[in-house]
């Protein structure tokens, strides 16, 4: 299923973890680092893992922000469960953090007689270290896609103002990296603004346009507002599929060629985006 909204959900409070999945969302990020304070972060990881094992989750991923180093590590050990889609792993500055991480999903998955591989890994770039080691990190075994953290990025860059505007080059950086390493585009990183729909609507469709495939939330109302952004229309989808046929019919004829509707040549960038559509189409039940 590929993912319009990300939910974060505080650790700490599993009253919200049943009322993230009722909001619609199609991946809810249980998270044990920002959204914890240090003094509640043993209790909570015990409540994520009480969740992650019996609660319902739904149609929704049921994903897990770690924290950082030997905490997240550990953290790693015992939120690596059945029903579990993935973990994020905050403040990724190199690949060793993403080797280290897998490291211990890999023994856990052997532990609870899990598929192999089935948890996957996205990295959160929040420094300029991380974006200096793009390649590398988005080349990290279970590297399924990479999210921005630009609060912390923005402060390491010492950015302020309009962040749709200055972080125009390192979304591109981001996405650039992703594409080329061969993973799902990036999320969209999250916005503070949830009293302003509207605002955080014009900030979701620049998001999307910049090329990033769903966004991340840290607010209920967000979730509808990404969805409804990431959601193909009737038109879009029937375009797609049409595309596709041509495609495939041009294959079956022997045919080098294949020619859309709007009498342009067919390649593979634009079969690619249609298959996108079509998967985000699946995903909202379409």
């Amino acid at each position: 299923m590929i993912v319009r909204s990300w939910l974060y959900v505080p650790g700490d409070r599993p009253e919200r973890f049943s009322k993230a999945v009722a909001k619609g969302a199609d991946a809810v990020v249980l998270d044990l680092e920002d959204a914890v304070s240090a003094d509640k972060k043993a209790e909570a990881r015990g409540l994520v893992v009480d969740w992650v094992r019996d609660g319902d989750h739904g149609r929704a991923q049921i994903w897990v922000r770690v924290n950082q180093g030997e905490l997240g590590l550990e953290e790693l050990r015992d939120v690596v469960l059945p029903g579990i889609a993935g973990v994020c792993l905050p403040k990724v500055d190199n690949v060793e953090t993403v080797l280290a991480a897998s490291e211990v999903v890999t023994a856990a998955e052997r532990d609870r007689d899990m598929e192999g591989g089935s948890v996957a890994v996205v990295p959160l770039i929040e420094s300029a270290a991380g974006l200096e080691n793009l390649r590398e990190i988005t080349r990290g075994p279970r590297v399924e896609q990479l999210q921005v953290g630009e609060v912390d990025l923005a402060g390491d860059l010492g950015l302020s103002g309009d962040v749709d505007r200055h972080f125009v080059a390192v979304r591109s950086s981001i996405l650039v990296a992703s594409v080329a390493a061969g993973i799902s585009p990036p999320v969209g990183p999250v916005s503070t603004e949830f009293r302003n729909i509207d605002a955080f609507a014009d900030s979701t469709r620049i998001v999307k346009e910049q090329g990033f495939v769903g966004r991340a939330c840290i607010h209920p109302d967000q979730v509808t507002v990404v969805n409804s952004a990431f959601t193909p229309s009737v038109e879009e989808v029937d375009a797609a599929r049409s595309l596709l046929d041509r495609l495939e019919a041009s294959v079956l004829e022997g045919s080098g060629i294949a020619i859309a509707e709007d009498g342009r040549m067919i390649d593979e960038a634009s079969a690619r985006a249609a298959r996108r559509v079509l998967a985000f189409a699946q995903t909202s039940g379409d």
